[in-house]
């Protein structure tokens, strides 16, 4: 008689995947693996609105908060001044081109005289250098009351002199002297000493030579030194008046700023005695505010001293307008060098322009009250399209986005610009052309790039890539760039050569993944109709696969715009927008960005002031943008997938 068997239990991963009759603890085992992979994905959306619910919450009053601050800016009479200061301050981007055009001109006359007399005095200061302890043991002896004897004296002086004549010896001369004049130096140089105070021959006929040399060069370029001394000393009348109405606007600002806060804390006082059950303390507290209570802002009589003065405003804004406009009528057409030349032909061209906002600005004078409220619409506006990012400011705090948001596009073009052909062709080629051992070899190497830390890539750009593109930009054969030579190593191309490095194993890694992605019967088709690889790659392959590289490209600007520390270290910080009209030489000029600013400043605001909710609010945006990106990511996926039966 056969042993009834006992049935054996079902393995749990059959229970899980494929038996309903069996229940885990009572409950369905496919609605567990549901809820689970399900509150997975709830909690990345409920991380999604905490983060957007904590950059609301810490942004959501920057648009009250600065539109209380540009109130108190106008009330207090800033935004008046303002009206003329700001255009005046094109004064100073005029008068410094022309000060480098007059330098570049002199040079053209006087810089041999004053290479010999710098490199002569350059000599003087090392010899003293290397001597500074004997010739300081040799002024104390001096110094001494009563005198050393001359025996000892004579010794230090001796030594003193040894010590120069060594130190003579070991300079190198420059090929600006002669044998000659290398021979005269040396001998003066150990002659030196604590008690000779008029500088050695040669060296006064080096400084006669360059004194004359300069001479000769400031009379043979006299109109051009006389129209730059004009223009500079033509906006000190207007400057005089716009810093004394600049001077009262302020103090008006400071005493209606005491004033609200006096009265804010006044009122709390009040409040909180209404609340108070003791009566002594809610005397106390009653004194306090009684104590703090002070006398409001006059703004009204303030404003008129400002006001009154829009009249002599207006005459000495025509008298600067006339003065400059006659120093460009007498710049000369010939001013040495072709950098001068150039300099002076933007000046010639840029004074109009200038005289011209000068007088439109003066005539805006007796249009602004100071009791127009500012709307919402205005705050927004100085916010989003504000060209200032001002902070820490004694006179006016301003938020102008454009600045950073231009920076951040601009590095952001140039990465994916150079990192798009390098991941799409990588990609590519590793995916259909590379043998097994080079896919071994490429693959992990290009994925190796995003181990890297961000600050070190900071910096090789600021060790390396700065100072190899500035030295490149000043060969001469490449001069015919533009932009070539740049001024400053750190810019938005050396921080976007660094984001394409970083953005490239994203990209390749996506858009390999699409080529891998293509359904093999595309290829075995192609195959069969007596395609080449190549035909059968950029007809067949990477057609199909475009979905995805758009996307990889999209993503690897996501990734560019969101770094941070690269951006910080190389991009030059400097918040301008970038002067388009250089063409594309701009993308070596400094700039700021989104995330620098955030980094940079949030450590060092105070917490919920308008600094701080401003930064939030760049948050914000930055925030929706990087949404925006991973949206239009998706949408070319859904774009350009193969439609399905």
């Amino acid at each position: 008689m056969d042993r009834p068997t006992t049935p054996s239990r079902p393995p749990l991963r059959s229970v899980l995947l494929r038996s309903r009759k069996h229940t885990v603890l009572g409950v369905d085992p496919q609605h567990l693996i549901r809820w689970f992979f399900g509150g997975n994905a709830s909690i990345a959306v409920i991380v999604l609105v905490l983060i957007m619910t904590f950059l609301l919450r810490e942004g959501i009053d920057f648009l009250p908060t600065y539109r209380h601050e540009l109130q108190t800016y106008r009330r207090a009479g800033l935004e008046f001044c303002d009206i003329i200061d700001q255009p005046l301050q094109q004064n100073q981007t005029l008068s410094s081109s022309l000060r480098q055009a007059v330098s570049a001109s002199l040079e053209t006359l006087s810089k041999s005289a004053r290479d010999r007399r710098d490199a002569a005095f350059l000599l003087k200061r090392q010899i003293e250098d290397k001597t500074t302890q004997t010739s300081e043991s040799l002024s104390q002896a001096l110094e001494k009351t009563p005198p050393l004897p001359p025996e000892e004296l004579a010794v230090l002086r001796s030594e003193l002199q040894k010590a120069a004549a060594a130190a003579a010896a070991s300079l190198t001369y420059t090929d600006l002297f002669s044998a000659a004049e290398r021979e005269q130096l040396q001998r003066e140089f150990a002659a030196l000493t604590p008690e000779v105070t008029d500088l050695p021959p040669l060296l006064q006929t080096l400084a006669a030579d360059f004194t004359a040399k300069d001479r000769e060069a400031r009379t043979k370029f006299a109109s051009l030194v006389q129209a730059q001394e004009e223009f500079e000393a033509a906006t000190e009348p207007l400057q005089e008046v716009v810093d004394e109405l600049k001077q009262h606007a302020q103090e008006t600002k400071e005493n209606a700023v005491e004033f609200e806060v006096l009265e804010t804390n006044r009122l709390r006082l009040l409040e909180a005695a209404a609340k108070e059950k003791d009566p002594v303390e809610k005397a106390s507290l009653t004194k306090e505010a009684e104590a703090s209570f002070t006398e409001a802002v006059n703004l009204a009589e303030r404003i008129q001293a400002i006001t009154s003065r829009a009249t002599e405003l207006r005459e000495q804004v025509e008298k600067y307008a006339l003065v400059i406009e006659k120093a460009a009528a007498v710049l000369p057409t010939d001013a040495g060098t072709g950098v001068a030349r150039t300099m002076v032909n933007d000046v010639r061209a840029g004074i109009p322009v200038h005289a011209q906002a000068m007088r439109k600005a003066a005539a805006q004078l007796d249009s602004w009250r100071w009791d127009k409220p500012v709307s919402i619409f205005t705050v927004v506006g100085a916010f989003f399209f504000g060209t200032s990012w001002i902070t820490n400011s004694s006179w006016q705090d301003f938020f102008g986005f454009v600045p950073l948001l231009s920076g951040s596009l601009v590095i952001a073009f140039i990465a994916i610009l150079i990192a798009t052909p390098v991941s799409v062709v990588a990609a590519i080629y590793t995916n259909q052309f590379a043998s097994e051992r080079e896919k071994e070899l490429i693959k992990p190497v290009i994925e190796f790039i995003q181990a890297i830390p961000s600050v070190v890539l900071g910096f090789i750009g600021i060790s390396l890539v700065g100072n190899l593109i500035k030295d490149v930009s000043e060969w001469s054969w490449l001069q015919w760039i533009p932009g070539f030579p740049i001024q400053e190593r750190l810019n938005m191309f050396n921080a976007g050569c660094l984001l394409a490095f970083m953005a490239v194993p994203t990209m390749f890694s996506l858009s390999e993944d699409a080529l891998n992605n293509v359904p093999r019967a595309y290829i075995d088709a192609s195959d069969a109709l007596g395609a080449t690889k190549l035909q059968t790659v950029f007809r067949v392959i990477v057609p199909a696969g475009i979905s995805g590289i758009l996307s990889a490209i999209l993503l690897g600007l996501g990734r560019v715009i969101g770094e941070t520390m690269v951006v910080l270290l190389v991009a030059g910080n400097r918040i301008a927008i970038p002067d388009f009209s250089a063409g594309p030489g701009a993308i070596f000029q400094p700039a700021h960005t989104l995330t620098g600013i955030i980094a940079q400043e949030l450590g060092e605001v105070s917490r919920g002031s308008s600094h701080w909710q401003a930064l939030f609010m760049v948050g914000i945006v930055l925030f929706v943008i990087s949404l925006l990106v991973n949206w239009c990511a998706r949408a070319v996926a859904r774009r350009f997938e193969p439609h399905k039966a």
